[in-house]
């Protein structure tokens, strides 16, 4: 395809327009690559992503059926739009992110001609609590997808790990992290006030920014933190909204820490509140990299986390903050109650993630590398 702009059009896409790592991925790409490219977002749904492209001046398109869920009927009028889209807009990069975008994205685009193809993968589907049929499936349609792309891009290395065995594809995948620009933080007594009112007043705060998603494994971390709060004064306060909040709801209640727990829901900014916090816990049974680390890392937070996935790309395991395995309630007790009865420890592992973050997952970088890529 030869454009006649004067400037490469560039069209990203995306399944969901909620505000989670992708979308800040996806964001931070469309209003940060340089104004030589046109840039447009193809997406699903009328979430904090798209209100926050379009007061960017970044011109979107949504597919109304389009979502995480597979639906037939909503699939295949999506791969329409999205064919015609590509047809009438002649894009010469589309730069595709989350599974199911990545597979109606780059089958379209290919047969409409578009000659650069890229994917970022920000975790693979095959790694959730699913049959080994679905999984199966699953790695199958990545596969097509990594062969119908130009580059694959992966934002950790564990994730090349996970597909070192699919054929034909290795050398088109390139490890790039993500980067951020570090946000503004409230006044601690500020953050607290909007976000628990009510705690008590001399409890220190534990707290994580996550969807409410059963990957996030928030069940581990709620049960973890009824036992913490039997040796400890502390509130565990979890800010995101999601499919699992009824449940989530009634476990607080099951383990009598109604007083002690607070679903807060989705909240603007959330990075804007993380000096709330005393500590940051994230217990993701999978995670591609882990990009509110890099935040909680930016407010030089003291950080519990899982040892999966990109984790430990982001926290050194004693030197940075604690990992622990995923699913072990014993062991995010035991780690959180360290830290809680060694605050120096604590503040050093902040200091020194904080340096890690500030050094190796910057924003310009990210886009610099991105750009040669497209070029």
């Amino acid at each position: 395809m030869t454009s006649s702009h004067t400037r490469k059009k560039i069209f990203y896409g995306i399944t969901k327009s909620n505000w989670g790592g992708a979308q800040r991925y996806v964001f931070d790409l469309a209003t940060g690559i340089a104004q030589e490219f046109d840039r447009a977002v193809v997406l699903g749904g009328n979430g904090e992503l798209k209100e926050r492209l379009e007061e960017a001046g970044i011109r979107v398109q949504v597919l109304s059926g389009l979502s995480r869920d597979v639906g037939l009927a909503n699939d295949l009028r999506s791969f329409v739009q999205l064919l015609r889209l590509f047809k009438s807009e002649a894009p010469d990069i589309v730069h595709l992110n989350s599974s199911k975008m990545g597979a109606l994205g780059a089958l379209a685009a290919r047969l409409v001609g578009v000659p650069t193809v890229l994917f970022t993968a920000h975790g693979w589907a095959f790694n959730e609590d699913r049959s080994v049929l679905s999984k199966a499936v699953i790695k199958l349609i990545y596969w097509f997808t990594f062969l119908l792309c130009t580059r694959v891009i992966v934002v950790s290395h564990a994730l090349v790990r996970d597909v070192s065995r699919f054929p034909f594809v290795q050398k088109k995948f390139v490890v790039l992290h993500s980067g951020i620009v570090p946000v503004p933080l409230l006044s601690r007594a500020e953050a607290r006030l909007k976000l628990m009112p009510n705690a008590p007043e001399h409890a220190r705060w534990i707290g994580t920014i996550a969807e409410l998603h059963h990957v996030k494994g928030l069940s581990y971390a709620l049960r973890a933190m009824s036992e913490v709060t039997k040796r400890h004064d502390v509130v565990f306060v979890i800010v995101g909204e999601g499919e699992e909040r009824e449940r989530l709801q009634a476990l607080i209640g099951e383990l009598g820490l109604n007083d002690r727990a607070i679903l807060v829901g989705h909240v603007q900014n959330a990075a804007a509140y993380l000096g709330a916090f005393d500590m940051f816990l994230l217990t993701s049974v999978s995670e591609a990299l882990g990009y509110v680390l890099l935040e909680a890392g930016f407010a030089s937070l003291p950080v519990v986390a899982t040892n999966v996935g990109g984790i430990p790309e982001i926290v050194e395991h004693m030197h940075s903050g604690l990992l622990v395995p995923s699913r072990s309630v014993e062991s995010i007790v035991s780690a959180v109650c360290a830290l809680l009865e060694d605050p120096d420890r604590a503040t050093q592992f902040g200091k020194a993630l904080k340096e890690h973050v500030d050094a190796s997952f910057r924003r310009e970088p990210m886009l610099m590398l991105t750009m040669k890529l497209y070029k």
